[in-house]
């Protein structure tokens, strides 16, 4: 990449996408002493998982990502990249999520296009369209209530089952490796036993499930991916048997809300509250957290409903928002450099592929084998791994100590921020460009966010960029792929730029991540990490360019953005610029004080309502402050 490319690092440190994703992998299995046969059973083969851990074939999304949460170990931590037909698979599966279960009829028909579509699926995308049409049968039942669709559902929930779980895992589900994804199966044969009148049988899953993670040391980021849908199964098998909503499921579905407060997550936060809505309090403390429980139901009902998403969904076991497309990553990176095709297609070596075959890769309409993959990678200075870790050991918990230190930061939490940093700096390599790159991007943001030392922090941001991506000169830099970590660095870079007073440089920043995070969007329609922060500083950009209309329409479209991901980080600071931004259009236009007045109410109460939700003491207190300007 560029001018970090040399002789103390490139060679030392660069490595194969493949090879890294693979490592990580096999790293998480051998520190649990898992063998290959039983962490790939039911998804993919012994030896083509040794491939996968040593680079011999390609790394796929569904798979990959499925394999670690079958460890526990969540995957938003790194990025990867996928082919088009991966990622319009899984647009093709969003969109049977987003019908299920509002809109059943349309969900059958996205289904069965599936299908078509399809011919050859992998046994985790034969799970999904399993369970997607249990759930279908779960609705039929709970509508006719007859033996017959009792038995359908019972039949299809125990195929969703066995896509990917061997026969007789009832008598020895501790001993499996499951994913989230899988679990979910469970819960629906635990319905379906339900269902047939085996409620003890019902239970006796339930109570499988709810102790999988702890019992197999899963990472609440994965826990959370399951424990909302395994609090409702409990409370739904309450409502239906003869047992009554007891200690045991209140405790669980307090638990699982917690959880998803803690990760700033929605998924299945709507129908877990709406059915903690249910629930009949024993004493004061239950019963204040019910209400809680009805606060939050009530605003998420709001913000859904303002922006049109569907409360009521179901979620993939996996999210794309930091998976970026084979064609568009090698389209982007050789307008970056200025090439044409024709001088794409050769190195040393000679030619790669011919000018024809590589504008269907860039197309998404033929996928690159490993070896020309990487090769026309380089030819954009573009060497090594897509998103290498950054040590060779533990590097899952260095990238979760990376997310640690970030929250911390936004806390303003400064000593524990030093304290964390130490513990980095002893588990990494400072050579290594990323590890660069992280230490100075911190010390950058310590030299802005508490010392106010903007032109020293724009220095070591720039430095900090630098690390990674190349020097401006002769590039069109809105070309460069931005990953993460160098989409919130240039925004922070804009960011300064702005409170020095530097507009046009802020400008040209914000325009040019923007549009390199756009154009990454094209097949999944999901804005990708790293919008969030952009989007913060862009609309303080638009407010000093009195741009405030425009700003307004930004920040709806960044909260429709963000509803679409699991984990909801920026809505409440998204809310809060819309309840700004439209105040201030009203002092400017006083006609328009009543219609925008009650605007700008609502986003702020929804604010106030997602800062308690995600326990933000600070943003909190910050909104109290303004309560009288908002809300008189």
């Amino acid at each position: 990449m560029g001018n970090h490319e040399d002789a103390e690092s490139g060679i030392k440190f660069e490595r194969e996408y493949n090879q890294i994703c693979g490592k990580m992998l096999q790293e998480e299995r051998e520190k649990r002493g898992i063998s290959r046969e039983e962490l790939a059973r039911g998804i993919l083969s012994k030896t083509a998982l040794g491939h996968m851990e040593t680079g011999r074939i390609g790394w796929t999304k569904l798979p990959g990502d499925t394999l670690m949460h079958r460890m526990g170990v969540g995957t938003d931590y790194f990025e990867v990249v996928a082919s088009a037909e991966e990622l319009d698979r899984w647009r093709r599966r969003e969109d049977i999520c987003l019908l299920l279960p509002a809109r059943p009829g349309e969900a059958v028909g996205k289904l069965r296009e599936y299908r078509h579509a399809y011919g050859k699926r992998e046994p985790l995308e034969e799970q999904f369209l399993c369970k997607a049409e249990a759930l279908l049968a779960l609705l039929d039942w709970r509508r006719d209530g007859e033996e017959a669709d009792a038995a359908r559902l019972s039949d299809m929930a125990r195929r969703a089952v066995h896509c990917t779980v061997p026969e007789g895992w009832e008598r020895g589900m501790e001993d499996l490796w499951l994913a989230p994804s899988e679990l979910e199966a469970v819960l629906l044969e635990a319905a379906a036993r339900m269902v047939r009148g085996r409620e003890e049988e019902a239970w006796e899953l339930w109570q499988a499930v709810r102790r999988y993670p702890k019992a197999h040391h899963w990472r609440e980021r994965v826990e959370a991916l399951i424990a909302p849908q395994t609090a409702m199964l409990g409370i739904w098998l309450s409502l239906q048997g003869r047992r009554g909503i007891g200690q045991p499921v209140f405790a669980f579905a307090r638990e699982a809300l917690e959880m998803l407060r803690r990760n700033n997550s929605h998924s299945y936060l709507l129908p877990l509250l709406e059915l903690m809505g249910r629930m009949r309090p024993r004493d004061g403390g239950e019963a204040a957290y019910l209400e809680q429980a009805a606060e939050f139901r009530d605003a998420f009902r709001r913000l859904y409903e303002w922006f049109g998403y569907p409360g009521y969904r179901i979620w993939q076991g996996i999210s794309v928002d930091n998976t970026r497309e084979i064609g568009v990553v090698l389209r982007m990176l050789r307008k970056c450099e200025g090439k044409s095709r024709a001088r794409a297609i050769h190195d040393e070596e000679g030619i790669i592929v011919t000018e024809r075959q590589l504008e269907k890769i860039e197309k998404g309409v033929h996928k690159p084998s490993y070896e020309n993959y990487q090769r026309l990678m380089r030819q954009y200075g573009k060497c090594g791994g897509w998103k290498t870790a950054m040590v060779e050991a533990d590097s899952v918990e260095v990238l979760e100590l990376r997310q640690q230190i970030s929250t911390w930061i936004g806390r303003r939490e400064w000593e524990r921020v030093w304290i964390e940093i130490e513990r980095f700096r002893r588990k990494v390599d400072a050579t290594y460009p990323r590890v660069r790159q992280e230490l100075l991007f911190w010390e950058a943001l310590m030299k802005w966010k508490k010392e106010g030392a903007l032109e020293e922090a724009l220095e070591l941001l720039l430095r900090a960029l630098h690390c990674t991506v190349p020097p401006e000169e002769g590039r069109d830099l809105k070309w460069w792929v931005f990953e993460r970590e160098e989409s919130i660095i240039a925004s922070n870079i804009a960011s300064v730029y702005r409170r020095l007073g530097r507009l046009e440089e802020a400008g040209k920043w914000f325009d040019t991540v923007m549009f390199s995070l756009e154009q990454q969007r094209g097949r999944t329609g999901i804005a990708h990490s790293g919008y969030g922060i952009l989007m913060d500083g862009y609309d303080n950009y638009l407010d000093d360019r009195g741009c405030l209309k425009l700003a307004v329409e930004m920040n709806e479209e960044a909260i429709c953005n963000f509803l679409k991901w699991p984990r909801i980080d920026s809505v409440a600071s998204i809310l809060y610029a819309y309840a700004w931004n439209s105040y201030e259009i009203a002092s400017k236009e006083p006609k328009l004080f009543d219609v925008l007045r009650p605007k700008w109410n609502n986003a702020f109460r929804l604010c106030q309502s997602l800062v308690r939700f995600r326990y933000d003491y600070h943003f909190e207190e910050f909104l109290q402050v303004r309560e009288e300007k908002f809300l008189l």
